[in-house]
């Protein structure tokens, strides 16, 4: 009898501890991303890339476009006597993501710019995040006035921003839905390599996320320029003179077959 009772709670023992957690905690985000690669011509002024993928039926999504970290210097102005403004200082900010862009469903979005992404302090998303990981160097002890100032910047810029209500659930086949977005790139981003970022959230945690690299390169005309100023800079220089001079000539001619400049 005492060894049914044994067999009995190893069995016990053993369902339990080989349980199936929650239904979505063995669950992944999948991505696809289109293009995966931008070529940057000469008349490139910034382009969408489509992404569609899978997420748990319970899930809302977060697509966030990052740039490498890096450190950005600028001059602080300030009243010289009482009467002229002047470069006083320079501001280091540092690990500062060059790009942070980011996309949101409906219900997330609405949460972002409600609170400004207060919501998300405890999961390391939001504009809050570059908060957390910024270093300001400065003088002086206004960090949080320069704080807001460097980010109001970098949205002016295009390059910070939250934006609601971009991705879209298209179908529900439970335990996933799948999920489709289109997100504008700016022609500001150099080129480099950025990350793209799908990130399922629920019940206040994430649920689970994925990540794709994406590649901008320079083609044609822009790619020639910039292995010139590198690789030659000599000849980048006498060129870009001798550009400069027949610029000038060609100016000069317009307004003299004008009459004059008045």
């Amino acid at each position: 009898m005492s060894q049914k009772i044994i067999l009995t709670l190893f069995v016990l023992f053993v369902s339990l501890v080989c349980r199936p957690s929650a239904p979505w905690a063995e669950e992944t985000v999948t991505m696809n991303l289109e293009p995966s690669t931008v070529n940057i011509s000469a008349f490139y002024n910034g382009t969408d890339l489509t992404i569609t993928g899978e997420v748990p039926t319970e899930a809302e999504i977060l697509v966030r476009l990052t740039g490498e970290l890096q450190d950005v210097t600028l001059k602080k102005k300030g009243k010289v006597g009482g009467m002229l403004w002047m470069n006083v200082a320079e501001v280091t900010f540092k690990n500062v993501p060059s790009v942070y862009l980011l996309y949101t469903s409906k219900a997330l979005g609405e949460i972002a710019t409600a609170e400004n992404g207060a919501a998300w302090d405890g999961l390391g998303l939001g504009f809050d995040s570059i908060k957390q990981q910024m270093q300001i160097v400065s003088d002086g002890n206004d960090k949080e006035i320069l704080y807001k100032d460097f980010m109001k910047m970098k949205k002016h810029e295009e390059l910070y921003s939250i934006q609601p209500d971009v991705v879209q659930f298209t179908q529900n086949n439970s335990p996933m839905k799948a999920y489709s977005a289109t997100i504008h790139v700016p022609s500001q981003l150099k080129p480099g390599t950025y990350h793209i970022d799908v990130v399922a959230v629920g019940n206040d945690r994430v649920i689970a996320d994925t990540s794709q690299e994406l590649k901008l390169e320079q083609i044609g005309f822009p790619a020639f320029l910039s292995s010139m100023a590198f690789g030659r800079s000599l000849i980048y220089g006498i060129l870009s003179v001798v550009i400069a001079i027949f610029a000038g000539l060609g100016m000069s001619m317009a307004f003299t077959s004008k009459g004059g400049a008045h």
